[in-house]
């Protein structure tokens, strides 16, 4: 079995559903071992892996499941709706 990671469209904020299995109430909820569920027009998608914090935003890198490798790295941020994670160039 392969662990393909799902298309992501860099720089779109895709809004951040929940972390764990709660919503989250501050960037905190992305830092260290972290998990959480973003919404892609319509189909949750989750992201595992660590986040560090980096000014204003929460760096997280996604780690695939099958070998811990980096798939891709996301900012989190807090702005008036809630949370986004945008995917990021930024290695």
């Amino acid at each position: 079995m392969t662990d393909t990671p799902q298309s992501v469209i860099s720089g779109v904020p895709y809004p951040v559903t929940e972390t764990g299995d709660r919503a989250p109430t501050d960037l905190g909820a992305f830092l260290g071992e972290t998990v959480f569920t973003i919404d892609m027009a319509g189909h949750p998608y989750v992201v595992r892996g660590t986040g560090d914090l980096l000014d204003d935003v929460a760096r997280v890198h996604e780690k695939s499941t099958v070998a811990g490798k980096d798939v891709r790295v996301w900012h989190v941020s807090k702005g008036s709706q809630g949370f986004t994670a945008e995917h990021v160039a930024a290695f």
